[in-house]
């Protein structure tokens, strides 16, 4: 690629994050009438505004960093809590240090304290791990605008490179691998040198989540002995959360709760501090966390949208008009069985039946490799003021299995939204799941048709669709094209 190129697809970058802005509402709150309180949707569906700086006693509203203005802006896919379009991907900014002679990433003590050095310059939240939040937009749009140009003055940008073949089938993927790249770009001097990459993630779909939530760490644990002992090539793992419990929620298993996820969601993606979770900081920002006299939204609201979201229940499984259709959707369950795929996403785990997930971190191979979060520093406080710290690396290559019931109705798929089809998400994935791609691939056309026919029976919307919203409620000035029924527009081969 020459220069002039990686010059227009880093700017190319840039402009998306401008055009895809949310429009940010004039200052000022929804919900005026003191005697009506919002419920959890309401709170949901709600268009969240910044402040006036002179209402002292009041939060500072949305932002002052935020993806989005509202809850439902970014889960609206098969209804009021769905799934997002890739128009709503969250992007990750992440540093990497600097490479050795064999341009592997160097992961020596000394490498990682330079490297968080030079990247605390950068952003404040660069402090205690290799990734921030990428903001779409901040209340601070010149003195943002301003940071994004001086974080992307750069010399060379490479993406990263999938594998091609004669074989349709390999090209299909070749090109699915490579058409959403990672981009990354050099920083700093020849000594101190480092990487910067930006990278995405999908809004998962929030259907199920209380039912997901009470499933018993004992029942996941299980599953990661089961396939340990297992012979075969998939080996999952539990995500032990912060708190010490199995996490079940997000791409790696980060939150172990819904209320956890919740807190966080409404922190970094909306700029809502809470009791829980602080908002996403301004770049080059000194203060740990928000010096505004009181939080955006209280617990008592947190609690609402948890109890909201916990409601969700999970789409149902489209029904079989004929006995003919009811005979092709088991056919193909059990072309899903046998090549593999129940190997990681297993029909019923607990309580939760239909879920179709094991909640395990499996390796799916480099080309889905993502190191974004994957280097922490934790530090160890002593009496007097001492500390130490050292460096926590996690595998970049490991993915959680996300749940597939609904997932009819929440294309794209992925945990960067690269697949727009079944078929094309079952032909990316790599790594432990690579034995179950080839016998995908060795199917007959029907018997792959079927394993497809399958896979779209996880969704009935005859009952429902797609939230209609306004402009004033998603934010987003180009809405993503969806069908009559309210599924978005999507063709299987």
């Amino acid at each position: 690629m020459s220069t002039y190129s990686r010059s227009h697809l880093l700017r190319g970058l840039l402009f998306a994050l401008v055009l895809l802005v949310p429009t940010v509402p004039a200052a000022g709150r929804i919900f005026q009438d003191k005697e009506k309180q919002p419920t959890g949707e309401d709170l949901f569906k709600k268009v969240w505004k910044p402040n006036k700086a002179e209402a002292t006693d009041l939060g500072d509203g949305l932002g002052p960093m935020f993806n989005g203005i509202s809850c439902i802006a970014c889960h609206n896919q098969g209804g009021v809590g769905g799934g997002g379009d890739n128009i709503a991907n969250v992007q990750i900014l992440t540093v990497l240090p600097r490479q050795d002679s064999r341009r592997n990433f160097r992961l020596d003590p000394v490498a990682l304290e330079m490297l968080f050095e030079q990247a605390v310059k950068l952003h404040p939240d660069f402090e205690l791990q290799n990734s921030v939040i990428l903001h779409r937009s901040s209340v601070l749009n010149e003195a943002y605008g301003n940071w994004l140009k001086s974080v992307f003055e750069f010399k060379s940008v490479a993406k990263t490179s999938g594998f091609l073949s004669n074989i349709k089938l390999e090209e299909e993927r070749g090109r699915l691998l490579t058409e959403t790249p990672i981009h990354r770009v050099k920083k700093g001097s020849a000594r101190d040198r480092y990487t910067i990459q930006v990278s995405r993630r999908n809004t998962p779909s929030l259907f199920g989540v209380g039912i997901i939530d009470k499933i018993s760490d004992q029942d996941i644990l299980a599953l990661e002995s089961t396939q340990k002992e297992t012979d075969g090539p998939v080996k999952g793992i539990a995500s032990i959360s912060d708190n010490g419990k199995v996490g079940k929620f997000g791409w790696r298993g980060e939150q172990s709760s819904v209320a956890q996820f919740t807190s966080q969601a409404c922190a970094i993606e909306l700029g809502l501090s809470n009791a829980d979770h602080p908002q996403a900081r301004i770049p080059l920002s000194q203060s740990r966390r928000s010096q505004q006299p009181r939080h955006d939204i209280s617990k008592s609201e947190i609690k609402k949208l948890v109890d909201f979201v916990n409601s969700l229940d999970p789409i149902a499984v489209r029904p079989p008009k004929t006995n003919h259709e009811s005979e092709l959707f088991r056919e193909g369950q059990e072309q899903f069985n046998s090549i593999g795929c129940a190997e990681c996403h297993v029909q019923t785990v607990g309580i939760a039946q239909n879920v179709f997930s094991d909640f395990l971190l499996h390796d799916m191979g480099p080309e889905l490799a993502d190191a974004s979060h994957s280097i922490m520093k934790k530090v160890k406080s002593f009496p007097k003021g001492n500390s130490q710290h050292h460096f926590e690396i996690k595998n970049p290559q490991r993915w959680q299995t996300p749940p597939l019931w609904g997932s009819a109705l929440s294309a794209p798929y992925m945990h960067d939204g690269r697949a727009n089809s079944f078929h094309d998400a079952i032909l990316v994935h790599g790594g432990e799941a690579a034995t179950s791609v080839d016998k995908y691939k060795n199917l007959k056309p029907f018997d792959r048709k079927l394993v497809l026919e399958f896979l779209q029976s996880l969704g009935d919307d005859s009952t429902g669709g797609n939230e209609e919203l306004s402009p004033e409620v998603h934010g987003w000035s180009i809405p993503p094209k969806r069908s009559r029924r309210g599924r978005l527009v999507r063709k299987q081969p």
